[in-house]
């Protein structure tokens, strides 16, 4: 209440509050009600007639219905649809380091002589490490070594292996096997009482986790310490170097890279044409428009001045500017869709990226990728990328590989 007001002021001012809402309210209904008929009113008004233009024009006719009664038929793709790979901050990852620097003091110059040794998937064949060390040949004095992971699993012996790389002071990136041995450990250590006491081999198979215990148990508390401390992804400058297990998606700062597509990715999928081809249309017909062209020789020339806010994509096709990464080898070669995205940045901006994982595509060498997964505990070959400083301030590199034995797990488990 009011102080002040005697009881007549209040009445008043009550009838008035009053009125006021009544007066609103009766509008908002009736001009709803008008507008529902509004619509329907022009319709009958309009359809079937011809319209005649009043004033000047008086007397044309004319026999074009108002556009009211056409609606557009317009239909809207799901792969038309806004979406997005990469553009947000994933969560962290418990006991996972996304990204980490190679340490200054490892980097070759000119001026120390020094080489780093990458070497792809090593996967406990320690046989064949000491041989292709034996080969390159490796100088403690001034070589450092890099695995691109998966340096444990399938192979006859894994605790050799990581004892080796960590007596070199070598540096590493979490494979996808390191990752899956290290989580089975894990879960091992978390079981207590009667669930550790009822653990067995069987129920162990039934969670896929046998194989990854098995290598488990070959190693000791201070090579698990180590793996668990390997990043995902290792950054070299200035070399422009990124050293992964997997892949990296085109245009995706490593920052937001999936951990778990960067140790497990061999193509790339691109939705929207999934979709399109579920809904029985052919992407292929839409890549071969003149103004869609997506391919490595077709890319349109860079310049270093170009700011990478300001990079031009509209020569990518609509549909391939969304990529989803796949552990399968039925979508594209991410290693394509990378080098084709390195010519489309200023030199400064272009990454190369040395990689394993893919035994069945072997050593791959392009302009901004090394594959070197050759397949050693196959029966093929240990590959090493060797590279060392040129006197201009460039780098130059070479391969060096090794033939490796088969190694028949049956009977090592026999």
């Amino acid at each position: 209440m009011i102080p002040g007001l005697s009881s007549t002021h209040r009445r008043v001012l009550f009838l008035a509050a009053t009125a006021f809402f009544l007066a609103s309210a009766y509008l908002c209904v009736t001009r709803l009600w008008n507008m529902s008929f509004t619509r329907e009113s022009f319709r009958q008004d309009t359809k079937g007639t011809t319209g005649s233009i009043t004033g000047a024009g008086a007397g044309v006719k004319t026999d074009k219905t108002d556009p009211i009664d056409k609606p557009a038929d317009v239909k809207l793709h799901h792969a038309d649809l806004p979406m997005v790979y990469g553009e947000y901050n994933r969560p962290a990852l418990d006991g996972i380091t996304l990204v980490d620097a190679l340490p200054d003091e490892y980097i070759p110059t000119w001026e120390n002589r020094r080489r780093l040794i990458i070497i792809g998937d090593i996967h406990g064949m320690d046989t064949p490490l000491d041989t292709i060390l034996g080969e390159i040949p490796y100088d403690e004095e001034r070589d450092h070594i890099i695995s691109t992971g998966d340096m444990i699993s399938k192979g006859p012996d894994s605790g050799g292996v990581v004892s080796r790389l960590m007596a070199l002071n070598a540096s590493a990136v979490r494979g996808n096997h390191e990752d899956r041995v290290l989580l089975s450990h894990r879960n091992l250590k978390a079981q207590f009482g009667v669930m550790a006491d009822l653990e067995t081999t069987d129920n162990e198979e039934r969670r896929g986790e046998l194989e990854h215990l098995v290598v488990a148990r070959e190693l000791s508390d201070v090579q698990f310490d180590w793996l668990a401390g390997l990043p995902v992804i290792l950054t070299v400058e200035p070399l422009s170097l990124y050293v992964v297990h997997g892949g990296l998606v085109p245009g995706v700062d490593i920052s937001k890279q999936d951990p778990w597509a960067v140790m497990n990715m061999r193509s790339l999928v691109y939705p929207r044409e999934a979709l399109r081809k579920k809904a029985g249309e052919d992407p292929r017909r839409r890549r071969r428009r003149r103004d869609e062209v997506d391919s490595p020789d077709d890319t349109p020339p860079s310049h270093d001045d170009q700011p990478a806010s300001d990079i031009d994509t509209t020569h990518i096709i609509f549909d391939r500017q969304v990529a989803v990464p796949s552990d399968s080898h039925q979508g594209d070669k991410w290693s394509d869709a990378w080098n084709a995205h390195q010519q489309r940045l200023p030199h400064s901006q272009r990454r190369t990226v040395v990689y394993g994982h893919d035994a069945k595509a072997g050593y791959r060498e392009s302009r901004y990728t090394f594959g070197l997964d050759s397949g050693c505990v196959g029966g093929e070959f240990l590959s090493a990328l060797v590279i060392e400083a040129t006197e201009g301030g460039g780098f130059n590199h070479s391969t060096t590989q090794v033939r490796c034995q088969n190694f028949d797990r049956s009977r090592h488990d026999a």
